[in-house]
């Protein structure tokens, strides 16, 4: 290596030196001058960043991004940029959102869906967070031709092979079913197999009956994963329900005009386009030496009806053709008959066992509670969807059915252990009382709500219920009438779905012949309004229930007897002489006042000089117009029948010293002097 050395640095100094002759040497004068003889070229800014830099401010996201920006990023295939470009497409929503709507649409909505099944869990979360933004700014009828992508997305989530993206594909069906509900109901039955395969599997192909399968993954029980499909499962018959009845905001687009009809159940009634009450002047002044004039020729009796009318009344919202109404049944029929079971099925899994004696039956854990809870509704929900489709075709046929198929089955595996309870220290944790504990998450220890679904269903599978005598329908009285005399539930909704039951078990239905157990149930409740101390419009729903079965079927008002109303009847009159009345109530004693009941008009023609007294003071709520309430308590007053109270009224000064409006004082005179005329 050292010889090696020497004889290197002994060759690099033979070599030959070479000098720069330039070394000290100095330009020539003149030679040193600058040029300017060059040509420049122009700097051409790009089309995009040039748009970029002139739009208005709120088209870019904080990030100076643009839609296309942002669309552009979500091709990316880096997690990051994905929610970066996610991120400020719902920036240029909340900042202006016809930007999207109006330019993008069908690229946003393309390419946004085509990310909800992406690997990464944040990717899908801000997905759907952009779709509901998108969704609600562009409205169902921009989204309409595009659903079938989403349609297509939703289907490959829920059927995925990755078990994140299968629960995630809830969260999407959340969306939809937040924005898009109508769309979510025309197109039910292509989400339906998929969604009832994510709990289930057909037992075989020629037949819609369903067994449970396991859980999705190790990490979610079966009992937890199966309820966070069947909560989803409950939105979607909602919805179906909510346009069966016309009530939800499932319904036409805003385009199309809405069509009422004066009587629904009279199939000759023509349709006229709605006009609202708030553009009809209101004239409340009857003239009682004016002629009157009563309308004796219907003109719209004499169009031509189809004989099917007579028989079958349309379905939703356009008249369906007869073989449409029976594939209608045959659908609603098949769902009944895929879900019935799986309920039963589902809660033999979590019921308690019957081995620790009588008692143990009764309380359940808290996921079996919830689970409970879950399937009854869903139960309730298709039983009126069969109800809504026996009403809608005047066919009885699939109630009867629905009875026969599943009251035993019902009977058999829920009501046996009835009522239920949760156990003491259901969702409790460390260090924390159980009592604290139950009142965070909302825990009833009582299960009211499950207690009070199962009487109401028990009672919708039984037709003749109130001449029952079996102990099972004892079980259910006894429970309502304890609950009943210890009216004291912390939550509203206990309370709605208590009068719901009593309102089922006392009134509806055409089961006229009562037994003991239900006399003593209404003798129980009317105790209970009297004396107890109870929210006013818990009093004022139940004061409704009375009137309803005096008013609605005076059959069943003899059954149960009319000694029992006697007292109450004679204390409806002292409602008018407080401060504040309901306008539901106010109806409901009109209507107790037009059936002349004998009673009640004797108590008010006792009290009409204080009513008249206190007409001035009387405020009453929840009236749509202005008088309307006062209107309806002058046409009460109608009814009285003593002509010697009338002209006291009319003479007295108790008309001129009422504080109310001069017209209302005229119809005030003129609907007692038109009594007069008529006695």
């Amino acid at each position: 290596m050292g010889g090696n050395s020497r004889k290197f640095k002994k060759a690099e100094k033979s070599k030959i030196k070479l000098k720069s002759s330039l070394k000290g040497a100095k330009l020539p004068k003149g030679t040193n001058v600058t040029k300017t003889n060059f040509k420049v070229r122009k700097i051409v800014i790009p089309d995009q960043i040039k748009q970029r830099n002139l739009t208005d401010a709120n088209v870019l996201s904080s990030r100076s991004l643009t839609v296309k920006d942002c669309l552009a990023k979500l091709k990316h295939t880096n997690p990051t940029a994905k929610c970066e470009g996610l991120r400020g497409l719902r920036e240029i929503l909340a900042k202006l959102p016809t930007e999207v709507t109006d330019n993008h649409l069908s690229t946003a909505i393309k390419s946004i869906a085509s990310i909800s099944i992406d690997i990464e869990r944040d990717v899908r979360r801000d997905c759907y967070k952009t779709l509901g933004l998108l969704f609600a700014a562009a409205g169902q009828e921009n989204v309409l031709p595009f659903f079938d992508v989403l349609l297509s997305f939703l289907r490959c989530a829920m059927t995925h092979i990755q078990p994140r993206i299968q629960e995630d594909s809830l969260l999407l069906l959340d969306t939809f079913l937040q924005h898009l509900p109508q769309l979510v109901l025309l197109n039910r039955d292509k989400i339906f197999p998929q969604f009832l395969d994510m709990i289930s599997k057909l037992r075989s192909e020629s037949k819609p009956e369903r067994t449970l399968t396991l859980s999705l993954n190790k990490q979610s029980t079966n009992t937890k994963w199966r309820t966070r499909v069947l909560m989803r499962l409950i939105g979607m018959l909602r919805i179906l329900i909510d346009s069966k009845r016309g009530d939800g905001k499932v319904g036409p687009a805003k385009d199309e005009p809405m069509d009422t009809t004066g009587d629904e159940s009279n199939p000759f009634t023509a349709k006229s386009t709605h006009i609202p009450a708030t553009s009809l002047p209101l004239n409340n002044v009857f003239d009682y030496r004016a002629p009157l004039h009563f309308p004796l020729v219907r003109h719209r009796l004499y169009q031509p009806c189809p004989l099917t009318c007579l028989f079958r009344k349309s379905i939703g919202e356009g008249n369906l053709s007869l073989s449409d109404q029976i594939d209608e049944g045959r659908k609603l029929k098949t769902y009944v008959q895929m879900l019935m079971p799986l309920l039963f099925e589902s809660w033999l899994e979590v019921r308690p066992t019957s081995g620790g004696g009588e008692t143990a039956e009764h309380v359940l854990s808290h996921e079996a509670a919830t689970t409970l809870g879950l399937l009854l509704e869903i139960a309730i929900q298709l039983w009126e969807l069969v109800v809504i489709y026996g009403r809608e075709t005047n066919n009885a046929d699939m109630t009867r059915w629905f009875r026969e198929q599943y009251a035993e089955h019902f009977c058999n595996h829920i009501l046996k252990g009835f009522p239920f309870y949760q156990s003491p220290g259901a969702g409790a944790g460390k260090g924390r009382s159980t009592t604290d504990e139950n009142k965070e998450r909302n825990v009833d220890e009582k299960c009211y709500s499950q207690n009070f679904n199962i009487c109401y269903f028990y009672c919708c599978l039984n037709e003749n219920f109130r001449s029952d005598r079996s102990k099972n329908y004892d079980k259910v009285v006894n429970y309502v009438e304890r609950c009943v005399n210890n009216w004291k539930f912390r939550s509203p909704e206990v309370s709605s779905l208590l009068l719901k039951v009593l309102r089922y078990m006392l009134l509806e239905t055409d089961c006229v012949s009562i037994n003991k157990n239900t006399r003593g149930l209404l003798k129980t409740l009317l105790e209970v309004y009297i004396q107890a101390k109870l929210p006013q419009d818990t009093r004022n729903r139940i004061l409704i229930l009375f009137c309803d079965i005096i008013v609605l079927n005076d059959r069943l008002w003899r059954e149960y007897g009319q000694e029992i109303f006697t007292l109450w009847l004679r204390m409806l009159p002292n409602l008018l002489k407080k401060t504040v009345i309901d306008f539901n109530v106010l109806k409901a004693l009109l209507c107790l006042a037009k059936q002349k009941n004998t009673i009640f008009l004797h108590s008010l023609e006792e009290n009409v000089e204080d009513i008249v007294a206190n007409v001035g003071k009387l405020k009453v709520v929840n009236e749509q117009f202005k008088n309307e309430g006062l209107v309806l308590l002058i046409n009460l007053l109608f009814w009285i029948s003593k002509r010697e109270a009338l002209e006291k009224l009319l003479q007295s000064d108790l008309v001129k010293a009422m504080k109310i409006d001069d017209d209302m004082k005229a119809y005030f005179r003129s609907t007692l002097r038109t009594r007069l005329v008529s006695l």
